[in-house]
C-alpha cells in the first residue's frame, strides 16, 4: 500500500512539474522539433515564430510582432513590426526589434557558432510604397551574438534604395563568418555588388574576442557592443 502511494506521489509531482515547465517559455518548446533540429538548425530559420534549434539551451527565432498604424503626411499606411529573440538557457532576449514594410520579404541565415558567439544575417527586400514616388530596398545587417554575457555587435553591410523605374539596388554576393583561434578574432567576410557599376567590392570587418571592432572597410565608428534586451512579458 505505501509502495502504491509514493508511486502516486511520485507520477503527480512529475505532471505539475512538466505543467509548470511547459508554462516557462511555451512556445520554445515543441520536443520533436527540438530532436529534429539538433542536426538541421536552419530549418525554420525564415518562418516567423518557428524557433531554430543550434543546441538544447540556445535557440533563436524570427518573431512577429505584429503590425503597426502609422501616419505621416496625412498618408495613413501599417508596418510589420518583427525582430529577432534568442533563448539563452532559461531567458530570452531582443537582439533586434524593428519595423518593415508590409510588401517585403526577410531573409534570416545563420552563418556561425560556436560555444561563444552565434552569428547571424538578416536582409529585408522591400517596397517602400507610402511615399509619393516608391521605390524599392535592400537591407543587410549581420549582428554576432555573444552567449555568455548576451551582448552583440550590430555590422551594417547593405543600404541601397532603388533611383529609377528598374528597382535595382545594391546586392550581397556572399558572405560569412570565420574564427582565427591563434589570435582570437571573428571575421566578417562579404561581397557586395554596387548596381551602378556592377563591380563587386569585399566588407570586411575585424572582431577580437570580446566583440570589439579592429578593423572595418567603413571604419569601427559605424560598430559598437550592446547589451541585448531581456524580454519581459
Amino acid at each position: 500500500m505505501n509502495k502504491l502511494f509514493c508511486l502516486k506521489v511520485v507520477v503527480t509531482c512529475c505532471f505539475y512539474l512538466n505543467v509548470c515547465h511547459a508554462k516557462e517559455n511555451s512556445s520554445w518548446s515543441d520536443y520533436l522539433q527540438d530532436s529534429i533540429q539538433v542536426k538541421s538548425p536552419v530549418e525554420y530559420i525564415d518562418v516567423y515564430n518557428k524557433y531554430s534549434v543550434i543546441n538544447p539551451n540556445l535557440k533563436i527565432k524570427l518573431t512577429d510582432f505584429g503590425n503597426i498604424d502609422k501616419t505621416k503626411k496625412n498618408i495613413n499606411y501599417t508596418l510589420k513590426k518583427y525582430g529577432v529573440q534568442v533563448l539563452n538557457g532559461k531567458d530570452v532576449y531582443n537582439v533586434l526589434r524593428t519595423t518593415v514594410s508590409l510588401q517585403s520579404n526577410v531573409d534570416f541565415s545563420l552563418l556561425y557558432h560556436d560555444k561563444d558567439i552565434l552569428a547571424f544575417r538578416v536582409r529585408e527586400v522591400s517596397t517602400i510604397n507610402y511615399v509619393k514616388i516608391p521605390f524599392k530596398r535592400n537591407q543587410v545587417t549581420t549582428f554576432l551574438y555573444n552567449i555568455r554575457n548576451n551582448s552583440f555587435i550590430e555590422i551594417p553591410v547593405i543600404l541601397s534604395d532603388s533611383e529609377d523605374k528598374n528597382e535595382q539596388t545594391d546586392l550581397l554576393m556572399g558572405d560569412q563568418v570565420t574564427y582565427d583561434a591563434k589570435k582570437g578574432q571573428y571575421t566578417y567576410l562579404a561581397n557586395v555588388k554596387t548596381y551602378q557599376d556592377g563591380k563587386i567590392s569585399p566588407f570586411k570587418v575585424v572582431l577580437n574576442s570580446s566583440l570589439k571592432c579592429i578593423s572595418s572597410t567603413l571604419g569601427c565608428e559605424t560598430t559598437g557592443v550592446l547589451a541585448a534586451e531581456k524580454d519581459i512579458k
